[in-house]
């Protein structure tokens, strides 16, 4: 009800934006030749709503009936938008800020990849946190307006966030020990290791090196007191230096979610925002990160299976019993990605020819999962 009663009637033609995507796509191939980011999809929809002609700005907060912001001729492309166009640059908004390929450059500065990114013993290897160094706000508010639209309306802008961004977005507490591991996994391995370590063991290991210093998201070397990366952390002093770090981190995006949450707020009533769990939340905006089987199998492919192979029927047998829980985790498993798209090769087991019901093996780095024989 909160959200109906702050509704406001959509423009009567929705603004027509011309957006070059050839432009966007080499600038993918290679963002570090242009800092200013202007050929993004991201950077030409912003820059031309911003000048466009439409007398005032667009507020957002448009019945969810209404399905099309914005008009969008791509130029040389020749698509007539039905919604279509408008959809397309709305993936391609999220793809740039938070590409859903580990492979590639990231194309816009707002996002930085989590430290587990380059992790392949964490779970979580597909997530985004706001760059800590990116003090661009008015664009970190337009992305909470972005959101805003989203949770108001039936369209999605993906954005690949831990809990911790969520849950701040959504107002919620946030602690070390539930939400940072998603970040930073092996960090909170070694600072639970720091705590209960002997001062012998720490002495060994750290030795005089160990400073007041942390490295962020975005690999910036920050001080945790004055004059930090040249004072050594004393093994009677190790508790303190644990909490300055786990500060330092849990609070090093907050400026940005703080102007996203703004950008949120002038689009959903805070009524509304108070009601909504950080998972409903982030649902409302990304969509459900629910897999079907049907979806997975468009992505799998079976290589160097002999046809008589019944393998591979066992397998998407096997497959077709599993909930979409079961799904996303088989999917995190082989890829380390909890959504689609992204594609699984599946290989014999190359190993033990012979060996029957052994343990699948799988390689997160290219994706590959590796099937044995089984009995039944």
């Amino acid at each position: 009800h909160c959200l109906q009663s702050s509704e406001s009637s959509p423009p009567h033609t929705p603004p027509k934006l011309h957006i070059n995507r050839h432009l966007a796509r080499e600038h993918r191939a290679n963002p570090s030749m242009d800092p200013s980011c202007r050929n993004t999809v991201f950077t030409q929809l912003y820059e031309s709503l911003k000048s466009s002609k439409n007398n005032q700005p667009l507020d957002y907060r448009w019945p969810l009936s209404y399905s099309q912001w914005w008009e969008c001729e791509f130029i040389t492309e020749g698509i007539i938008d039905n919604g279509g166009g408008f959809r397309d640059s709305l993936s391609d908004v999220s793809e740039e800020l938070c590409p859903s390929s580990g492979d590639v450059p990231v194309p816009l500065p707002f996002f930085v990849r989590t430290s587990n990114q380059g992790n392949s013993s964490s779970d979580t290897r597909d997530m985004y946190v706001p760059n800590p160094s990116c003090k661009d706000f008015p664009k970190y508010e337009w992305i909470g307006q972005l959101m805003g639209a989203a949770l108001r309306s039936k369209e999605f802008l993906i954005l690949s966030l831990p809990a911790l961004v969520w849950k701040q977005l959504a107002g919620e507490e946030v602690s070390w020990s539930k939400d940072f591991a998603a970040v930073d996994s092996e960090l909170v391995k070694l600072l639970e290791m720091l705590e209960g370590v002997d001062r012998e063991a720490f002495e060994f290991m750290f030795g005089r090196e160990l400073t007041y210093s942390t490295v962020l998201s975005d690999q910036r070397v920050v001080e945790l007191i004055p004059n930090g990366s040249n004072t050594v952390v004393r093994y009677e002093d190790r508790r303190e230096f644990i909490r300055l770090v786990q500060k330092a981190r849990l609070e090093e995006s907050k400026e940005q979610i703080a102007a996203i949450r703004a950008g949120l707020l002038r689009v959903v009533p805070q009524p509304v925002l108070d009601l909504l769990t950080w998972q409903q939340l982030e649902k409302k905006i990304c969509g459900d990160p629910e897999i079907t089987m049907a979806e997975l199998r468009r992505f799998i492919t079976f290589e160097d299976f002999p046809s008589d192979d019944t393998r591979v029927q066992k397998f998407l047998e096997a497959l077709n019993n599993f909930t979409s829980e079961d799904l996303s985790r088989f999917l995190k498993f082989v890829t380390g990605r909890s959504r689609l798209p992204v594609q699984i090769t599946v290989y014999p087991e190359r190993g033990n020819l012979d060996a029957l019901d052994l343990m699948p093996q799988a390689s997160t780095c290219s994706c590959t999962f590796f099937l044995p024989n089984y009995s039944s």
